[in-house]
């Protein structure tokens, strides 16, 4: 996936733009493999278990209609050749960060000994559930760990939030 995007993405972004099934092909398969999925009696992922049929064709359509297929995979091929990928050896982000550690099959988070060598994390929260598609999958996980986020780094400065009736 990431290889064909870095380094063809005229191919792949071509050949998706002209085929609308098989651009929800690509996605859909994205989506069975990469989410946090149980299985189904035959051993296939059971895609109905966390996606609706309007959050998938939604989706799929956000590359369709507006022909965004070719630019979508650019970002990939941009960052090899940029190598904007890579931070300078020895680079330190002074930013607090926050880091929501969802069990994606695909792209497995970092440790948080490894991340902390370049961030600085502020909240971490390893996360029982969810894949790479984490917001869609498990939305309220994800808002129930940035409310925890922003809470850690704004202290009362965030004080809106319970005056209109939100916690943090």
């Amino acid at each position: 996936y990431f290889h064909e995007q870095e380094t063809r993405p005229q191919t792949l972004g071509v050949a998706m733009a002209d085929s609308p099934v098989g651009a929800a092909g690509w996605i859909l398969e994205k989506f069975g493999k990469w989410a946090d999925l149980p299985t189904t009696a035959d051993g296939d992922p059971d895609i109905w278990s966390k996606f609706s049929e309007e959050e998938l064709l939604t989706n799929i359509m956000l590359y369709i209609a507006p022909a965004s297929f070719v630019t979508a995979t650019w970002i990939y091929y941009g960052s090899r050749l940029e190598e904007s990928r890579m931070l300078p050896a020895g680079t330190r982000i002074q930013v607090p960060t926050g880091v929501a550690a969802f069990p994606d099959p695909v792209f497995l988070p970092p440790p948080r000994s490894f991340a902390e060598k370049t961030y600085n994390i502020v909240h971490w929260t390893d996360m029982p559930r969810g894949g790479h598609f984490a917001a869609l999958e498990e939305p309220e996980l994800m808002l129930a760990d940035l409310r925890a986020f922003i809470a850690t780094v704004s202290g009362a400065r965030f004080g809106c939030f319970r005056d209109h009736g939100l916690t943090a």
